[in-house]
């Protein structure tokens, strides 16, 4: 049986596309030998069952290289030599010469065990091994991108360095992945080279196992009496949390009847809980932190919003499709077709709507006449997966 190999800079690192990327290693265990490796060690009982996990040492310890160039350098129980392992691997990224990289720290062996593959996934658009995977020379190389490309190569200081010679990274690579065919537009639009080896390969959708946990008692029980919002997602400056918060203000201020609830963890959680309380939102914001299973408070709430700054497709709008949550979300990324999805399953249903204009007056009008909700249409999504996994077996063939 042939054997599959995904890369994750930390495979414990808790988000949508770890998510996607565990039922995808679970849909083609029939098919192949899989295995990860991962710059962090699994917590136990986190990887997916039967997926092997390529342990090794790299410079002593390998997980220098998902830890900050400071805190690493900080940290006085890191022997001297592995502290020159980090400062030059920092020193090569800070100069743009990933491409050196880890695999320089590589034994003979080591460097043997990565080639034996015959694939080699990268999970991410921003993974520190990409360089790393485009520098084997016998596996099939695949960088999968989550995102809406453009949007986020452009967000920010740090994406634009991180993407900076993509153009030159990604020809090395056999076949680059995204999951929508906005979202191809979009990186095609920035690296029109790659038009040859980009492929369109939607996330698989796991509706028995959102179904059965949203069944589940939780501690979590919307008011009813209120219109109920639920945001699913990291606390970070891209899913645009502050507006969210600008919303919460003027409809307390209108006198609406609503709670929206919060779901994860992220480095704006202190800066979040300073603006509810100085903004009097206690009542109407909770921070619930990151939820084991969020299915029953999402299935309890009336409209899942994402006015994110951008996205791909996110898996939270997947979940509110099949538990029949409306969704209301900024047109980014790949969103409006995840919504038109049920027309594969010959549903008729209205899953959600997309936003472009004013987002207040929308959300206004549905916090006060939350009552005449009916929900929306559940996605049984089988045609959709069988969809999904024929791309899956075509982009790994021979």
């Amino acid at each position: 049986m042939k054997r599959i190999l995904y890369l994750f800079d930390d495979i414990n690192y808790t988000s949508g596309a770890q998510k996607a990327m565990f039922l995808q290693m679970e849909a083609l265990r029939a098919y192949y030998q899989i295995s990860v490796f991962s710059l962090t060690r699994p917590q136990p009982g986190i990887l997916p069952e039967g997926v092997v996990f390529g342990e090794m040492e790299i410079c002593g310890d390998t997980t220098l290289f998902a830890r900050s160039f400071r805190e690493v350098v900080k940290d006085r129980a890191v022997p001297p030599k592995e502290k020159i392992c980090r400062i030059i691997y920092g020193i090569q990224r800070r100069f743009g010469q990933e491409q050196k990289g880890i695999i320089r720290f590589l034994t003979k062996s080591q460097r043997e065990w990565f080639e034996s593959f015959f694939a080699v996934v990268v999970v991410s658009e921003a993974s520190k091994l990409r360089w790393f995977a485009a520098g084997l020379k016998k596996p099939k190389k695949i960088q999968w991108i989550h995102t809406d490309y453009v949007r986020w190569s452009s967000f920010s200081g740090w994406t634009r360095a991180v993407s900076r010679q993509d153009g030159k990274l990604y020809k090395k690579f056999d076949t680059v992945v995204t999951l929508s065919e906005a979202n191809l537009r979009g990186l095609l639009f920035k690296l029109p080279e790659l038009r040859e080896k980009s492929a369109v390969v939607p996330n698989l959708i796991d509706a028995d196992r959102i179904l059965h946990l949203a069944g589940e008692k939780s501690d979590l029980v919307p008011d009813k009496r209120k219109c109920n919002f639920i945001t699913v997602g990291r606390l970070e400056e891209e899913k645009n949390y502050d507006r969210i918060l600008d919303f919460c203000a003027r409809l307390r201020k209108d006198g609406k009847k609503f709670c929206w609830y919060i779901v994860g963890e992220g480095s704006l959680k202190n800066h979040l809980e300073g603006r509810i309380v100085t903004q009097g939102l206690e009542e109407y914001v909770k921070l619930t932190g990151r939820l084991e299973n969020p299915y029953p408070l999402m299935a309890g709430c009336n409209y899942l919003v994402l006015p994110s700054k951008y996205e791909g497709t996110p898996v939270t709008v997947d979940e509110a499709m099949v538990l029949g949550l409306p969704v209301i979300a900024a047109d980014v990324g790949g969103i409006r077709e995840q919504l038109g999805r049920g027309e594969m399953e010959g549903e008729k249903d209205i899953f959600g709507e997309v936003v472009r204009g004013n987002w207040y007056a929308r959300l206004s009008e549905m916090a006060g006449d939350h009552s005449s909700i009916n929900g929306a249409g559940h996605f049984a999504c089988g045609e959709f997966n069988q969809h999904v996994l024929k791309s899956l077996l075509k982009l790994f063939a021979d």
